[in-house]
């Protein structure tokens, strides 16, 4: 379970990373797209723009491990409370649905 959560992490810095780079390529080069489109598309680059900075803060700090840690001790009571395998299951869940919104979901936006 440990190098899933270590997997998740990473996966996670990544989506977050790739996520903030996608927003400011799809607002270089506008479509059309209406306002509500192009409004929701600037707040999510905002968001990940702010999330792009805390990681690259933590790097600089050496304070990548806290989260790791804070996935792991969240882990761990889930795999107290529903078992090992439903918690991977629970957690593999979780990855899915972070990748999804921090990549199709500028996609999605843009075409509003």
């Amino acid at each position: 379970m440990k190098s899933l959560v270590r997997f998740g992490v990473i996966l996670h810095h990544m989506a977050t990373l790739a996520g903030c780079a996608f927003c400011l390529v799809l607002l270089a080069f506008p479509q059309e797209r209406s306002f509500l489109g192009f409004a929701l598309l600037i707040l999510l680059t905002f968001s990940q723009v702010i999330a792009s900075l805390e990681l690259i803060g933590r790097w600089l700090l050496g304070r990548l491990d806290e989260k790791e840690q804070r996935m792991q001790q969240s882990v761990s009571r889930w795999c107290e409370a529903f078992g090992e395998k439903t918690a991977g299951r629970i957690f593999a869940a979780m990855l899915v649905a972070m990748v999804a919104f921090k990549l199709a979901l500028p996609a999605a936006l843009n075409r509003i």
